[in-house]
This record gives structure tokens, sequence and C-alpha cells, in this order.
């Protein structure tokens, strides 16, 4: 019976794993749309069935590729994505991403806010736009709404759910609300439009978390044909987001993530779509900023002071590059020791004033940013400007300096007064605080360097210290004693800290590589005969005249030696051998009598061969520091003058002298110089042997780790030696008994490469 009972639990279990397969494997992607619009793009995945959840990532490696993934789908005959939008989406493209695993891979021009729906057999990803310039200006026409009626809208006591993993901005509206979804730059703001609607107050939440700098809330139109209310989130980063509809309650949710953007993307409370208005805004209501009825907060870029901006009309390769470009090591960023830098950090306002009363414009706002201001006797004067969208911090420095006044914030009071005025007072503390250091208290602080010179770094100090201070050195402990007073010796002590780090270390590692193959080919014919018609041999000839001859082809004077081989004759009348050979053949014919002979003797060579010389040189210095190796011999040479011989000595070695330069991107800046000399033994000149050099120098970036050719040599010789008789060698077929010939190719490489490496 237990058996019967396993048995049957166990078909259970394979028919539900049966199931599940044959409804994963019905599990498939029918097509990919990408809808281009004004405002949004939306990129739309259906389903054959109801698809499993998709998760919404952006690369780490390029920030500009964002992911869509779903798991659990089938992988076979996948779609191509029918449409591309060449204003934001460059390309896309459906990948297998392992075993029932689907990605899609969107290559953006730069990264936007999205929101992500899933309901069912579609999955509709909408990749809101960050207006800019020339984006704003759209005709206003095409702001047309079919509602009639105006929805109040409110919000709950603790509106903004900080409880949840996901941050929400909770609602309440009276049903259904249209909405317009964009996003701006400088900085960089999500605005949500509610269609139709009418919100009484002005909202304004300063958050600064979450990616969220601060939430904004107001009426933007009222009236006919459409009222608007606004919603603009400042945010520090991009960010994922989604409009979720509920009941009476409308969501603006973000999800939580890392620094890099979490694969785990957020999933709707509620998957059904909401109604959306889709056309294109007009200028006035696209601009959050062109009322100052919603006050914003200009975020600049804490070390150059301005907004990042990616260039639409940049290559694929630059965009590539900017992608891919290193992170600058801590050890290269700015250190800020003491400065006062003065930064515009106020919310925008737009100001319209004619011939208005100073005081009642600086009063206004001094209301504006929360301050109590004072004004000196002797501040008046008139204003007439027309400021629009800049911080208010701002806009009260342009009026003060229009007026020849200036101001002092101490805590919450904003202080104005004409510039001689502070000018005497700035100039009566300075001469208090000398006045102070003069008599204050000095203190005297020995600290030990670890990494730098004492002798360096005091030099660098001197111009900061204070009257009354002194730097002594002390050579043999590398220690520096400081007097100085207390005021001041703080600054000397933070300049030390930045100046005494240790230096970075490069590895530089050289290749010198020689190949060199050789080909020779030589071939060479002698050939000689000799004829006798004679009595005393029988053979005279029947003719009267010449009744003997001896024809001799061999010709070999006495005491004469020929190139080649000798023959049974001592010589032959064509004596072309080979150049040099290694192989050499000879034929002797005659007949019994010996009254007629003929020699012949073949020679030929033909060698190759294939060399290679690596020279691998290393070296490690410190940035910035000079390194210099050597391997190899010297070769004295000496030289006579004025009866005074002098001896010298030459390098004939291997060299390498660099100098590394670390730069803020993590690239290396190198001198170099390499010398490859040998001596040529086998060409002695008055004994001595001359110097084969081969030599580069240069200046080169290469990036850590990095390898770069700095030079290369290639040279070919390709020689034909042809020796002949005259006339005779152009005899056709019979032409080659009365020739030689002899080929040689030599090729010589040299290239010398360079790596690099910096040592963490």
């Amino acid at each position: 019976m237990k058996k019967k009972r396993i048995g049957l639990f166990l078909s259970i279990i394979l028919i539900s794993a049966s199931l599940v397969m044959a409804i994963e494997a019905q599990v498939a992607i029918q097509r990919v749309t990408i809808e281009p619009g004004l405002l949004q793009t939306r990129v739309i995945i259906l389903g054959s069935v109801t698809l499993p959840p998709p998760t919404v990532t952006y690369s780490k490696e390029n920030p500009r590729i964002l992911i869509l993934t779903l798991n659990g789908v089938n992988t076979e005959n996948l779609p191509s994505v029918t449409s591309i939008d060449d204003q934001l989406v460059t390309s896309a493209e459906l990948r297998r991403d392992g075993e029932r695993k689907v990605s899609l891979f969107l290559q953006l021009k730069e990264p936007v806010p999205f929101s992500l729906i899933h309901s069912g057999k579609e999955v509709d990803l909408k990749l809101t736009r960050i207006l800019r310039g020339e984006a704003l200006q759209l005709p206003e026409q095409n702001l047309l709404f079919q509602g009639t009626s105006i929805k109040e809208i409110s919000l709950e006591r603790a509106f903004w759910d900080k409880s949840s993993p996901t941050p929400k901005l909770r609602l309440q509206v009276p049903g259904e609300v249209p909405t317009r979804v964009f996003a701006l730059d400088r900085p960089l703001r999500l605005v949500v439009d509610l269609l139709g609607t009418h919100y009484s107050s002005f909202t304004t939440l300063p958050l600064n978390k979450d990616g969220i700098e601060k939430v904004r809330i107001a009426q933007f139109k009222e009236g006919n044909p459409l009222s608007i209310t606004r919603i603009v989130f400042d945010l520090k980063e991009v960010k994922p987001f989604n409009i979720i509809p509920n009941n009476n309650e409308l969501i603006i949710a973000f999800p939580s993530y890392e620094a890099a953007f979490a694969t785990d993307i957020f999933s709707p409370e509620i998957n059904q779509p909401k109604p959306e208005y889709r056309e294109s805004p007009s200028p006035k209501e696209m601009n959050a900023t062109s009322t100052a009825s919603i006050p914003e907060t200009k975020v600049k870029n804490e070390e150059t002071n301005q907004g990042e901006v990616v260039s639409e009309k940049a290559g694929p390769q630059e965009k590539r590059k900017e992608s891919e470009q290193a992170q600058v090591p801590k050890k290269f960023e700015p250190k800020v020791i003491a400065a006062v830098e003065e930064k515009y950090t106020g919310e925008l306002i737009t100001l319209r004033f004619k011939d208005a009363d100073l005081r009642d414009v600086i009063l206004y706002l001094g209301e504006f940013a929360g301050l109590n201001v004072i004004f000196d006797p002797e501040v008046r004067g008139q204003v007439t400007c027309d400021l629009r969208d800049l911080p208010w911090d701002q806009a009260l420095d342009l009026i003060l300096r229009n007026n020849k006044l200036g101001k002092v914030i101490e805590g919450n009071v904003l202080r104005v007064a004409p510039i001689s005025t502070l000018t005497r007072e700035d100039e009566e503390q300075r001469k208090l605080k000398e006045s102070k250091e003069l008599a204050g208290p000095l203190v005297v602080k020995t600290i030990t360097l670890s990494y730098s010179k004492a002798r360096d770094v005091q030099s660098l100090l001197m111009t900061k210290k204070s009257p009354r201070g002194e730097i002594i050195i002390d050579d043999r402990t590398n220690t520096l004693i400081i007097s100085d007073v207390k005021e001041n010796l703080d600054l000397l002590e933070k300049l030390i800290a930045v100046l005494d780090t240790p230096t970075p270390q490069v590895s530089i590692e050289a290749r010198i590589v020689e190949a060199t193959s050789t080909f020779i080919r030589n071939l060479g014919i002698q050939w000689g005969y000799r004829a006798i018609a004679d009595p005393f041999f029988g053979n005279a000839t029947s003719l009267e005249f010449p009744h003997k001859i001896l024809a001799d082809g061999s010709i070999i004077p006495q005491g004469i030696v020929t190139k080649g081989i000798g023959g049974p004759l001592g010589g032959y009348a064509i004596n072309l051998p080979a150049p040099a050979f290694t192989t050499a053949l000879g034929f002797s014919l005659a007949n019994v009598l010996d009254t007629f002979r003929l020699d012949l003797a073949l020679s030929a060579l033909e060698t190759s061969g294939e060399g290679r010389i690596i020279s691998c040189p290393k070296i490690t210095t410190q940035n910035n520091q000079a390194a210099e190796i050597i391997q190899g011999r010297q070769i004295p040479v000496q030289t006579v003058a004025n009866f005074t011989v002098t001896t010298r000595y030459v390098n004939a070695a291997l060299e390498l002298r660099a100098t590394p330069q670390i730069t803020a991107e993590g690239t290396i800046i190198m001198t170099i110089e390499i010398q490859n000399n040998a001596a040529d033994f086998a060409n002695l000149v008055n004994g001595i042997p001359p110097i084969t050099t081969q030599s580069a120098r240069t200046t080169v970036m290469v990036p850590d780790g990095g390898t770069t050719v700095i030079g290369g040599i290639y040279r070919s010789e390709d020689s034909i030696t042809r020796e002949r008789v005259p006339f005779l060698h152009q005899i056709p077929i019979l032409g080659k008994l009365f020739r030689s010939f002899a080929r040689t190719k030599q090729n010589r490489e040299l290239l010398i490469f360079i790596t690099p490496r910096i040592i963490k």
C-alpha cells in the first residue's frame, strides 16, 4: 500500500513537471516593436501567452545600454526588432542570453528615466526623453485634450512612503487622471503633468535621498481649454519610475538601487495601464522653470560648475570612448585645502520690475529665501530688471552689484550695505587678525616625512607661513620643525599631508624583436673540348692544306689556377661556375684515341635560413623619475692627438632609458630611448670592430598594462648576378651553356614593443 502511494505521488510530480515544461515551451516572443514619440519612446514586447515578469537594468560596462531580460521563454526563432528610434534608440537586438533566457539590448544615445508596465502578454517599456534646447520649441496647437471636468487632487498626510523599499508618492484623485510625462536637463528633472486637474496649494518636499533631491507640486495652468497640475522631481541621477492608478489613488513609484542600476527592477502594483496624454506639449507647458510659482534648484557639477551634456551629434566611436573612459584615481582628484568659492545654489526665480524701490525688492528676495534682512542707512535706489529662471542668490548679487552694494549673510540674517562700508570693515577685520597672529603664542611642531624630501617640502611651504612663522629642516631624520601660530599651523599640516604621499611606481618592459631570413641560389657551368686531326693518329684531313688540325677549347696557361673545379685537360673554354657552390658534377667524353674530347662541369648552391633574436629589458621606477638599464660590452677606441694616445669606450650594448608620467586618467606618458648596438667583429677596421646601431627615441602615451609598437624597420634585399658570354647567351636553348646565375634574397625586420604597468 505504501509503495502504491509513493508511485502515485511520483506520477503526480512527473505529470506536473511535464505540464510546466509544456507551458514554458509555449511562452515565446512574437513581436518586438519600437514606437518613437515626441516625449516618450515605447518598446513593446508581445508574447504568445502570458510573459514572465521582466527585469530591466542599465549595463555596468556601458551606461548607454539598457537590458530587458525575460526568463523562462522559448529562445528559438527570435523575431527581429521592427523599427528603430534614431533620436533616442540607435540600435536594438534580441539575443539568446542562456537556456530559456532572452535579453533585449537597447543602445541609447544617453541614459534616460524609464517606466515598465507588464500586463499579461505585453511588456511596455517607456523611455522618457530628456528635452533640451530646440526640443522644447514644440507647436502649442498640439496641446489638446478631450475633457471638460476639473478634478481636485490632494495629498495624504504622509504622502511620501519611506517605509516601503520602493519610495512612492501617493496622491488622492477623484477617478482616472490622464498624465503627460517628460524630462528636462540641467538640472535633471522628471515632470509629471496631471491633465484636467486642479491643486489649490503649493507644496515643496526636500528629500535628498533615494536619488531624489526634492519634489514640488503646484498648479501650472488653470482655465480653458485645460487645467494642469505639475509635479516636478529633481533627480540626482537617472532613475526608473512607474505611474500606477489604483482606485482613487495615483502612485508615482521609484525603485531603490545602489550606485549602479540593480537588476531587480520593481513590479507595478497594478498591471492595468492608465489613460495617458501622448501628444506634444507647448513650450510654456513643458518648461517647468518658466514661472516663479514652481521654484527649482540649479544643480551644478561640484568640480566644473557645469552640467554634463551628451552631444547627440557625436559618432558611435566617440560615444564608445566616452562610455569606456577610465575612472580617475583618487590620488589625482583635486583636494581643496582652503578656498572661498561662491556657487549659486538657490531656487530658480523670475523677477520683472520697473522703477521698483531697491529695499522692497531685496525684502521680497529675503522673504522668498526665508532670510531676515537688515539695511545700512545708506542703502537706497531703484531697480528695473527682467531676470528669468536664475537662482535667487545670483539675482540678489546682480541687483546689489548694479547698485554698488554688498551683502553679508550671518546665519539667517542678510545684511546689505555699500561696498565701501563692507570693505572698510573687512580691512579692519584683517588688521585685527594680523594683530592676533603677531600677538598670539607660537606653536612648535615636528613632522617627520616618509615619502618626500624635507628640503623639497620646505620650499613649497615657505609662501604659506605667517610673518612670524619659521620652518627648519633636519636632513639626517628628514624632519620639518615648524613654529607658527596655531591657525596657520593647521593649514601647513594639511599641505604636508597632501605632499607627503607615496609616489606610484611604473614597471616598463621593452621587447626588441629581430627577425631575419636569407635565401641563396647559385647555378654555374664549365665546359671545354679538344679535337686533333693528325697523320700520327691516322685521322689526317683529306685536304692538302691544312693537313693537320688542332682545336683546343681548354686553353689553360701554365701556372694559372682557374675558378671553379679543374678539368681533365686542366681547364675549360667556357668557365662560368657558380660564385659559391657546395655541389659539382663533371663529365668527360672522348674517343678511344682521345682525338676528340668534351669536358663538362655543373656547379650549384642553394641555402636558406631564418633567425630571430628577442631582447627583453625590464625596469621599474617611480613616477616622473628617469630610469636606465644597460646590458652588453664596451669597445675600446684609441685616438692619437699631439703624440698622445687617448682611449675611450663605446657602448655596444642593449640600453633602455625611460621617464614615466602617470596621468589622472590612469594612462602613462613615457619618454623612451632604446638602443640595441652590437659590435661587428667580421669587418674589423684597424683591429676595431664597427658598431651596428639600432635605436629609437620617442614620447608615447600608453594605457596601464597596454602594449604599443614604438618603432619598426623592415629591410628587404634581392640581388641577381648573371655572368655570360656576349651574343652566344642569346641563342635559344643552347644559350644556357654560355651563362651562369646567382640570386641572393635577405629580409630583416625589427620591431620594438613597450608595455608599462602601474604597480598597485
